[in-house]
């Protein structure tokens, strides 16, 4: 199946493999990084969280039980999370989408309750009805990015407070930039850094991803993928590594920069149970409940 195409003008025309690698979304308020770079034995994430310096700290990682599944997430003081991962391989991750003007309903509900309330779940199939179920029309605009161990899929689902609409991308190494600061320059610069990275020595290993995400190229500040702004930074890094029997998080308060070596380690088992999976198609248009 045909990768999802990249959004925005900067890649108007033909999309070679690489520029397919990097997919773009805009912002006015925060930046994050999102990296995924599938195996043989299952994949990698790294996400760099970009946050108001005025924000609370978030907790570490801790594993929970819910449903009969392990689950390893790192958690606001309200219990709200970005990203998540449970024993069957089976990760969420979410990034604000400030692009689309956001306007919800009445009382406000925080899309920090996305990824726990989803986080259960094993398939597509399953997927789909639990997004459903959501509060979607109290909620502002959101892409959610699941990664889907047992189909070796990505689906992409964009909330614009309109439609929720899902989109299907090929299993291989990806990149997701959501951009708050000259948002054309930001993902110019962070494509080419990490179109760049890829033709280095040792390219998709753990330690090149991150270097890829402490990086300050072409200097820290807003541009680089490592953030650093007077109002805004990068205030964590997460790290999920699926595979050989075992789901592995580790999390790092503050940006990788800062030279701390200091990880916060949590792990379960893998359970890659047998399942009869029903890929959906591409482009396929969700209900929203109200």
């Amino acid at each position: 199946m045909r990768p999802a195409a990249v959004r925005g003008k900067l890649l108007a025309g033909k999309i070679s493999r690489a520029d397919r690698m990097c997919s773009y979304d805009g912002g006015r308020e925060v930046m994050c990084t999102l990296s995924f770079i599938p195996n043989s034995q299952g994949f990698y994430i790294g996400m760099n969280r970009d946050e108001s310096v005025r924000r609370v700290t978030a907790n570490s990682p801790e594993v929970s039980y819910r449903d009969g599944h392990g689950l390893l997430y790192p958690a606001e003081p309200s219990g709200g999370t970005w990203i998540g991962v449970n024993d069957t391989g089976f990760c969420l991750a979410l990034i604000n989408w400030h692009a689309v003007s956001s306007h919800p309903e009445r009382p406000l509900v925080s899309r920090g309750t996305v990824v726990k309330t989803l986080i259960i779940s094993q398939s597509s199939d399953q997927l789909f009805p639990a997004i459903e179920g959501l509060p979607l029309r109290r909620m502002p605009p959101f892409r959610l990015i699941a990664f889907l161990l047992l189909e070796r899929a990505v689906d992409e689902f964009r909330w614009n407070q309109i439609e929720l609409s899902q989109q299907r991308h090929e299993w291989e190494a990806r990149h997701w930039f959501s951009s708050g600061f000259d948002e054309p320059a930001v993902q110019q610069r962070r494509a080419k850094l990490c179109r760049t990275a890829w033709d280095r020595p040792q390219a998709g290993s753990l330690n090149w991803l991150r270097q890829l995400h402490a990086s300050h190229s072409p200097a820290p500040g807003p541009f680089s993928i490592c953030m650093h702004r007077k109002d805004a930074a990068t205030v964590s890094y997460t790290e999920i590594v699926v595979g050989s029997g075992t789901v592995l998080m580790k999390y790092h308060h503050g940006p990788l920069c800062n030279g701390s070596t200091d990880f916060v380690e949590r792990i379960i088992s893998l359970h890659k149970e047998k399942m009869d999976c029903t890929r959906p198609q591409s482009g396929r248009k969700l209900g929203v409940r109200h």
